[in-house]
């Protein structure tokens, strides 16, 4: 509903519909090479399968067609992360300096986790290192054709001594634009 309210007059291009990423015949029914482009705004690492999302998504898509996705970044933002902010005293000069440890990264796994302070119930997160998640679209016809990795740096921003707006130099977000081949 909110979608509609925003794109009123756009009303008569634009057609709704909610459809299970994870059921093929579902996908395939929306028509094959009827889309340019497709979007998935962080979303992917919610899902515990996306093997259908990636052999479906391609025939979907006219070629050349574009798949821009964005995931909480698997190497710095993942369940296993540990954020830290430590006092150092480097030459007279009290400074912190924020760290983010990684325990796990290389193997697929699920976690729960809070996506957003004060939601009532945590969230089952589908962590997938980049080589796993990549390799399902790129062995489905699909090649990078665009990646940014994105940092916060604005730390007046910044919602708690832990807040990712502290990390301008550690991206929290990966974004990523596939082309079908």
């Amino acid at each position: 509903e909110c979608a509609r309210k925003r794109t009123v007059e756009h009303a008569d291009r634009i057609e709704y519909q909610v459809i299970d990423a994870t059921d093929r015949d579902a996908m395939l029914s929306l028509g094959e090479g009827r889309f340019d482009a497709a979007v998935c705004t962080m979303a992917i690492m919610d899902m515990e399968e996306i093997e259908p999302l990636a052999e479906v998504l391609p025939r979907l898509l006219v070629p050349g067609g574009r798949f821009v996705f964005s995931i909480m970044h698997p190497c710095f933002n993942n369940p296993s992360t540990r954020m830290s902010a430590e006092h150092e005293d480097r030459d007279g000069d009290l400074r912190t300096v924020r760290t983010v440890k990684t325990a796990r990264y290389m193997t697929p796994f699920s976690a729960k986790g809070i996506g957003i302070v004060g939601q009532p119930v945590p969230q089952i997160y589908f962590h997938r290192p980049l080589h796993v998640l990549l390799a399902l679209f790129l062995r489905n016809g699909f090649v990078i054709d665009g990646l940014e990795e994105t940092a916060f740096t604005d730390s007046s921003k910044a919602r708690g001594p832990l807040s990712w707006d502290h990390y301008p130099e550690i991206p929290p977000v990966l974004l990523v634009r596939l082309r079908r081949g």
